[in-house]
């Protein structure tokens, strides 16, 4: 609270102990998050380091792609895909070092298996010939 210029909220009673501290949570938030609003992620970062409290950025998809950290850790992965080139994807999420698992492939094209899947619900091949002249598949 020092750090975001609302001392006095440190010296309120109900800021003594985490449950009441909790009961004036939207009172608390709205401190800290119109201090963040008003400065950029850099500085925010930085000013919460030098004052020794937790934060971390929150990330979008481009965020995520560009990170040091993420990259080591091979978060994201190109997948060679015919249509598609080379295609950026989420990694297997959960990965052991003697079975680390493997993205190989990023899936079907669009109606690979819809003869399949009609057929098993019981279209017939004259049914399938009929949607696909109607333009339905």
């Amino acid at each position: 609270m020092r750090l975001v210029g609302r001392e006095d909220l440190v010296d309120e009673p109900w800021f003594a102990s985490g449950r009441t501290r909790y009961e004036h949570a939207d009172e608390l938030d709205e401190a800290v998050g119109s201090w963040i609003a008003a400065r950029d992620a850099e500085e925010v970062i930085e000013e919460f380091d030098r004052a020794q409290a937790a934060i971390a950025p929150i990330y979008d998809a481009s965020d995520i792609a560009t990170d040091p950290q993420y990259r080591a850790l091979e978060t994201i992965v190109h997948v060679p895909d015919d249509e598609l080139g080379s295609v950026a994807i989420q990694n297997v999420p959960f990965r052991m070092s003697e079975s680390p698992g493997e993205i190989r492939w990023v899936g079907p094209p669009k109606g690979r298996h819809t003869d399949e899947v009609l057929a098993e619900l019981g279209y017939s091949e004259a049914a399938r010939s009929g949607l696909r002249e109607a333009g339905v598949i």
